[in-house]
């Protein structure tokens, strides 16, 4: 949704008949949080009214239910986390590019705030395989990241940068996979140690 997008609703706390405007970005952010935070499941719908200050007649409204918000925060925040990608990708060429974009994952999978995982991460082990729906949608967010990494890989294939025999695709999904397992290891383990992971991937490469 646009980020200038706003919703008129009306909430029960306020005169009847006025409506209330609010930003749906902002109000997806903070749903995507709670979702981060707490797991789907255990979310309420009173949960959500109270991170974003709206009522269910609100938040319905807007979204439809429960499992449409979290869809809704998993778009938001899987477009920042390929634009990130791809912009430490695209920022150096070939090599450099991979590096400065794998030690981003040592950093925030061992920072104090994020140690409770991603949203991606986290939904995918709550909810796959049983949710087919789900299941979609995250698996086009890794083949979507997969691709990006290819792309990298072709890059410093081209420079002499990596192994010319390697196969990109399947470079590209061993990255993939590390980059997923640092952010469950990131929990337990020290930034140091995951960038000593890194560079042995990077070894790998060569």
């Amino acid at each position: 949704m646009n980020k200038k997008q706003q919703a008129a609703a009306y909430d029960s706390g306020h005169e009847r008949g006025r409506p209330r405007e609010f930003d749906v970005d902002k109000v997806i952010a903070a749903t995507s949080n709670t979702f981060f935070q707490q797991g789907y499941h255990a979310t309420s719908i009173d949960d959500l009214c109270k991170a974003t200050g709206l009522a269910r007649g609100s938040l319905y409204g807007v979204f439809g239910d429960k499992k449409k918000m979290l869809l809704a925060a998993l778009e938001l925040f899987t477009q920042g986390a390929l634009t990130r990608l791809s912009d430490n990708l695209k920022s150096e060429p070939g090599r450099e590019g991979i590096h400065k974009a794998l030690l981003h994952y040592t950093r925030v999978a061992t920072s104090v705030t994020r140690k409770r995982g991603c949203l991606i991460t986290n939904t995918a082990l709550e909810m796959l395989p049983q949710d087919e729906e789900i299941s979609g949608k995250i698996e086009a967010v890794f083949r979507k990241m997969s691709a990006l990494l290819a792309d990298a890989i072709v890059q410093g294939q081209t420079t002499a940068a990596f192994n010319a025999g390697l196969d990109s695709k399947a470079t590209a999904n061993f990255l993939l996979c590390m980059i997923q397992g640092m952010r469950v290891v990131g929990k337990v383990y020290s930034e140091r140690e995951l960038k000593q992971v890194v560079a042995l991937t990077l070894k790998i490469l060569d």
